[in-house]
């Protein structure tokens, strides 16, 4: 056992002692790696929800960025409404972003207005909206538009004391053949600090009633950005306080001495709440020489200082994976839309640029994910030690480990560290299924052609992908 001042951590000392510093930054949630379900295939992801929706006793809570329309959404809602109407205890929290779930005339609101309707008491659905656009600003851009400008980003799906955390949005799209990442956790006090996180970010939100969208007005941005940073950072500090308390009363004897260890991390650029990042650079730069770190996002825009870190600070060996333009989920999208792959293409072919100038192709790959028919969502990161062929931590969620999600978005993410020789190699076989469809593409980066309207409007536009 290591400790943090006089605080006992539950790492052991030769695999975990460069992370320990994690404690300082978000709650701890030890688990048993036979807790924790790794989903692979999209269609599971949904069957999982279905199961898990159907057999929920007290609480379904879901964060999304929106909620689709189409048949397998409705089937998934008919489940949880005949669980609700049979099962009066039952509560089922919605969280949406406002500008995502009201856009069209069938929407994630209209979808939703039976249960508002019919179980109000049981029901709750909130629509988070950007402070960047409080006022007229929300009208004055147009739909789809408004979006750009910062978003409720957050994927948790949870059924009493089951959390499954993703990318994936409440939507067939993401339910067939889009590929993301899934890993279900089941802890009774996770499954409380997610479910809390959801209801802090509602309580700041816009409420769907049987009325209309009812309003919480503020005199100020300002003031709504202070009072909503004083609340998250409350709500993260009573939680780290608590789990802390509970580390250091267990003794090695304990059975509740587990072999898993969960961090969840909160973005909130835009409250000056950075968990993510602060964890990410920090893993980045602090790996030992000789590990290998993969990462994958669906749109490749490292920031700056990600970047900046992979280059100079980083001595893992890198991989990096992305979408291919034909694997992009804007691929054939009307107006400018339909040129965002082209912008990824073109960001991530300055990155490799840069890593030609640090001379560092010995140590960054950089991979694009193609599989016929589908498009590719993934993202996080593996930790693989060095000499180990399997990865013994991971970062999953929301996040893209890009501009939008540093600075705009609200992300839910979680760094799950592991001695479990069983979860480790589940970790690998996910990574390894990912990177089934992934071939290097640094030389077609270069030639790729890109349209010269998307070349002059990336650099003014890139803190907006």
């Amino acid at each position: 056992m290591l400790f943090n001042g006089n605080v006992p951590i539950r790492f052991k000392p030769f695999e975990f002692n460069c992370f320990n510093w994690l404690y300082s930054v978000a709650p701890c949630f030890p688990v048993n790696a036979s807790k924790v379900n790794i989903i692979n295939d999209p269609r599971k992801f949904y069957d999982t929800l279905c199961e898990r929706f159907q057999k929920a006793n007290r609480r379904i809570s879901v964060a999304s960025l929106y909620l689709g329309v189409g048949s397998m959404e409705k089937k998934l809602l008919d489940i949880t409404k005949k669980n609700l109407k049979d099962n009066k205890c039952l509560s089922f929290k919605v969280l949406l972003d406002y500008q995502r779930g009201t856009r069209g005339e069938v929407n994630s609101v209209t979808q939703l207005r039976d249960f508002i309707d019919e179980v109000p008491n049981q029901c709750s659905v909130d629509l988070y909206q950007t402070p960047r656009l409080h006022g007229s600003w929300s009208k004055a851009l147009p739909s789809r538009y408004n979006e750009l400008v910062g978003l409720q980003h957050m994927k948790l799906y949870i059924a009493d004391d089951s959390v499954l955390l993703s990318g994936a949005n409440y939507s067939s799209d993401y339910f067939q053949q889009r590929q993301d990442r899934y890993i279900e956790i089941v802890d009774a006090d996770l499954a409380n600090f997610y479910s809390e996180l959801i209801d802090e970010v509602s309580n700041f939100s816009k409420h769907s009633t049987k009325n209309g969208i009812k309003e919480r007005r503020y005199a100020s941005k300002e003031l709504f950005i202070q009072d909503m940073r004083k609340q998250v950072n409350a709500f993260m500090a009573k939680w780290q306080a608590q789990q802390m308390s509970k580390l250091t009363s267990l003794k090695d004897t304990d059975e509740t001495v587990k072999d898993t260890w969960i961090f969840p991390l909160i973005q909130m650029g835009e409250f000056g709440i950075t968990q993510d990042e602060q964890v990410t650079k920090k893993l980045l730069a602090s790996v030992p020489e000789g590990s290998i770190l993969r990462l994958a996002t669906g749109y490749f825009n490292l920031t700056d200082q990600y970047a900046k870190t992979l280059l100079e600070d980083c001595k893992a060996n890198i991989s990096l994976l992305m979408a291919h333009p034909n694997a992009n989920g804007f691929l054939g999208a009307s107006g400018p839309a339909g040129g965002i792959p082209h912008a990824y293409s073109l960001i991530a072919r300055k990155f490799w640029q840069r890593v030609l100038d640090y001379r560092q192709t010995n140590r960054v790959e950089m991979l694009e994910y193609e599989r016929p028919g589908w498009t590719f969502h993934a993202k996080g990161l593996w930790y693989y030690p060095p000499g180990c062929g399997v990865p013994w931590a991971t970062i999953v969620g929301s996040a893209n480990l890009g501009e939008r999600s540093v600075r705009r978005d609200l992300e839910a993410q979680a760094a799950i560290f592991t001695v479990s020789t069983e979860l480790q190699r589940k970790l690998h076989e996910e990574s390894e299924q990912l990177h089934k469809y992934a071939t290097e593409c640094s030389s077609e980066l270069q030639n790729r052609e890109t349209p010269l309207w998307v070349r002059a409007t990336v650099g003014l536009f890139r803190t907006y992908f």
